[in-house]
Order: structure tokens, then C-alpha cells, then sequence
């Protein structure tokens, strides 16, 4: 695979679009879609991405230029077309019944080349509708907005389990080769797409060592289909281009619900290891997602790095009316545990308190 240039990823432009326990195996397709497989107009949806993978968890990152263009593209065939919004949300809501159907048909079954390409074809064809839906809500017209919200949030509710059954369908997949190939399930889960491929092909994998140093830390950089993979030290050469030196105490985001609250700060980044979360504590974190929502329940208030007005954060904070800030970028960089905040959700900042 032709070598990309690091120094064609150092923009000053770089913004989270999800956070959450998605394995290297899941990250190397998301990233070939993204900037290949996905298409609108005759733009891919991401030209370039960027993905971190930390024991388990990852998070993505495109260019808010790139955001901007896809955004406004899709708010133009939205108003052209009065049965645009409608359409996609169907749609989305179709191909999130059909993915869950094949993962329940095919869990825990068989392990082979064809499923896996199956899965993934069906996974390029859930997500394209799952972006549009996603990103057209944060470029519609107010008065549009509004007339269409329902039929958003209802599509986006519907394709909420979609991520996670993927992700149940992959670890089984990988369980399966475990025992065939006597590697940890988990090393094969840091597989990429290709390898996969190449394991059935060659019956070659990895050694077991890089695959054990990609799980504890690593980062894709995506363009135009091709990657390259840094593991460990090189991760840093990366974080620097998106994570520039932070010494702040205050970050600014969007209101998903408008309110004004002071409260401790506590980074939830995992759901299963909340239990020090207490009532009336703030939430901070990457993303929410439905497995959140014994936490969401006890929180004063919700703070993200990531998200729109259709993430899961967004739209739970809605229903449970609570004040809400989405899409920080780095909040869980800037507050720590314990830190006395003030979510100031009329304004989307959020500060900590001296």
C-alpha cells in the first residue's frame, strides 16, 4: 500500500465526529468509507479522517471545512426537494432493520471471507442514509428544522442499536478465528479490513506482539481509501496535529437544551465504570449512547466532546430536560474529576468554577 504524507494532515481544522468502544477491525472500514466508499455528489464524505484507538475505545475525526461542505450540500437537496427529508429517514430506518435482521440471522455462526464481505457491503449501504441523516440536521433553515425534527429523531432512535450490534457481530466473528488461530479474540479485533482478508487468502496474520501494541494504543490516518497505521510513539506525532497544548478552563460547544446549572465534574468515559457517579453530578464525556443512560438519569447536566442535535446525548437531553452542551471537542481534556463546573447551557460554555 502507497505510504501517505503525515504533513498533508497538519490542519489547524480537525474536529470530533464520534467517541465510543469501536475496535480496530470496525475502525480501518469506517475510515475506507469515509473517505472512498461514501459518496456525495462527487465528494467522499470525509476526503481525509483521523482515528484513535485506546484499549478498546476510539474516536474520529474529520476536517469542519470538510463538515461544512458536506452540511451545506445536503441542506440544499433538503430544500430542493420537499420529499428529501422523508426519503432518507426511510431509508435509514430500512437498512437499520435489515443490518440488525442479517447480524441476528449470522451471529455466532461461521467465520468466513463471504460473511465477512457481506457484512461489510451492508454496512456501506446502512451508513450512507445514517450521515445524511446526522449531518443535515446541523445546516437545515430553523423554520425547516423544525417542521422535520420529528422525522429525524425518530429515524436517528431507530438506527441507535445499529453500532453496537455491528460491533456484537464483529467480537463474534473474531471469537470464532480465536479458536481457530489460537490469538486472543481481541488481537483479532485489531486486525484491520485488509488483514482479515488476507488471513482467509494466505492464512498469514500478524504477529501476535504488533497486534498487542496496536490494542493499547494506535491511530489511522485515512485518504482517498489508503491508510497508514502508527502504533504506540507514532500515535504522539498525530495527537499533536489534533490535539494542540491545552491550558484552558472554559470550552464552548452547541445547546441541545438550554439551562444553567453548577455541579462536580465527572469524565465518564466508559458506561460500565460509572459507579462513582452520583446524583446531581455532571456528565462529561465523548458521546452517549443508549448503554449511558442509568448514568444520564442521575446527571445534573451533560457535557460532550462530540455530536449534533441528533446525537444520543442531544436527543436524551430533550426528553429528560436537562441542560446540555454538545460538541466541546475537548472537554474531557479540559476538566478533571472533582472539578466544581458551570454548564451554561443558554450560551453552550461550559467553565469551571475558581
Amino acid at each position: 500500500m502507497k505510504q501517505l504524507n503525515i504533513q498533508k494532515f497538519k490542519h489547524d481544522d480537525w474536529t470530533k465526529i464520534w467517541d465510543g468502544g469501536w475496535s480496530i477491525l470496525s475502525c480501518s472500514d469506517f475510515g475506507y468509507e469515509y473517505t472512498k466508499g461514501i459518496r456525495f455528489g462527487k465528494r467522499p464524505f470525509a476526503p481525509q479522517s483521523i482515528i484513535f484507538v485506546n484499549s478498546g475505545r476510539s474516536s474520529g475525526w474529520m476536517r469542519q471545512s470538510d463538515r461544512d461542505i458536506l452540511g451545506s450540500y445536503l441542506s440544499k437537496q433538503a430544500l430542493s426537494n420537499s420529499k428529501n427529508i422523508p426519503q432518507v429517514c426511510n431509508q435509514l430506518k430500512k437498512q437499520s432493520k435489515d443490518i440488525q435482521a442479517f447480524i441476528k440471522k449470522h451471529e455466532n455462526t461461521i467465520a468466513t471471507l463471504d460473511l465477512f464481505e457481506n457484512f461489510l457491503n451492508r454496512i456501506l449501504i446502512y451508513y450512507k442514509p445514517h450521515i445524511h441523516v446526522k449531518y443535515v440536521v446541523d445546516y437545515l433553515d430553523p423554520k425547516f428544522l423544525k417542521k422535520y425534527l420529528h422525522v429525524l429523531e425518530e429515524a436517528r432512535l431507530a438506527a441507535e442499536p445499529v453500532f453496537k450490534r455491528t460491533e456484537e457481530f464483529l467480537t463474534s466473528f473474531a471469537k470464532i478465528l480465536s479458536k481457530e488461530t489460537k490469538y486472543n479474540y481481541r488481537l483479532i479485533m485489531s486486525l484491520t479490513d485488509d488483514e482479515v482478508r488476507t488471513y482467509f487468502l494466505k492464512h498469514k496474520l500478524p504477529p501476535k506482539k504488533e497486534l498487542e501494541k496496536r490494542y493499547k494504543k494506535c491511530v489511522f490516518l485515512h485518504e482517498d481509501g489508503k491508510h497508514i497505521l502508527f502504533a504506540n510513539k507514532g500515535v504522539d506525532l498525530v495527537d499533536k496535529i489534533v490535539h494542540p497544548k491545552i491550558n484552558k478552563s472554559e470550552v464552548k460547544g452547541f445547546s441541545a437544551f438550554k439551562g444553567k446549572v453548577k455541579g462536580i465534574a465527572r469524565i465518564v468515559l466508559d458506561p460500565n465504570k460509572g459507579k462513582a457517579f452520583k446524583n446531581g453530578d455532571i456528565l462529561i464525556t465523548g458521546s452517549t449512547r443508549p448503554e449511558f443512560l442509568p448514568i444520564m438519569a442521575k446527571a445534573k447536566a451533560f457535557v460532550t466532546d462530540s455530536g449534533g442535535i441528533l446525537s444520543h446525548a442531544a436527543i436524551t437531553a430533550r426528553e429528560m430536560k436537562k441542560p446540555c452542551v454538545i460538541g466541546t471537542q475537548i472537554g474531557t481534556k479540559v476538566f478533571k474529576d472533582g472539578d466544581l463546573i458551570e454548564v451554561d447551557a443558554n450560551k453552550g460554555i461550559v467553565r469551571k468554577i475558581k
